[in-house]
């Protein structure tokens, strides 16, 4: 996997900001997902799925790159979004600024989280055995409208981002409980919308 070539994360209403899929979102990538969105801007929408992880894990990863890990056996790769996904490597990490990376290649994207884009920024991670990182592969990518078109469908409810939720140890609690705080009861949603 190579390193993503995306232009800085730029501030916007929604970016820093999490959306959270409605039960009436049925794409598979996306079913019960909560989305970090990374930038928002008229050239559309970049971000990563924070909530899916896949079946390889980071310690598999770092061996197919020669790169040392130190970190748990249970740390997954996480599944970013259905875009690039053998060809984008991203990372999320809540740790202090990495030595040696240039601004291009690490970039606080919301409070307490930071978006690394070079292996050097990995393999720092790795070995050093940080708690605090998740790795992604491809990522979630919009259209210029068509986040604001499904946010108006009823398809996503915005939300503020929160490092906790980016680095939560359960990921398959993550939707539920970013529902929630937006004070949102998860049970009382219906696909389809509301009950008649």
């Amino acid at each position: 996997m190579g390193r993503a070539e995306h232009p800085a994360p730029e501030r916007s209403d929604l970016a820093p900001g999490f959306v959270a899929a409605m039960p009436q979102l049925l794409d598979p990538n996306f079913r019960r997902s909560v989305v970090l969105l990374l930038r928002h801007n008229d050239q559309g929408t970049f971000g990563l799925v924070i909530n899916r992880p896949t079946e390889i894990s980071v310690r598999a990863l770092c061996e197919s790159q020669g790169i040392a890990y130190r970190g748990g056996e249970e740390l997954p790769m996480m599944f970013g979004g259905p875009v690039e996904v053998e060809k984008h490597l991203l990372v999320l990490h809540g740790e202090d600024p990495l030595p040696g990376l240039g601004t291009e290649d690490e970039i606080e994207v919301a409070r307490g989280v930071r978006l690394v884009t070079a292996l050097s920024g990995l393999a720092e991670l790795a070995g050093r055995g940080a708690r605090r990182f998740r790795c992604y592969a491809g990522y979630a990518g919009w259209a210029p409208g068509q986040l604001e078109s499904e946010l108006e469908e009823g398809a996503w409810v915005p939300l503020e981002a929160d490092a906790g939720l980016v680095f939560d140890e359960h990921p398959e609690n993550v939707w539920e409980r970013a529902l929630r705080r937006a004070g949102i009861d998860p049970i009382t949603l219906v696909p389809g919308g509301a009950p008649s």
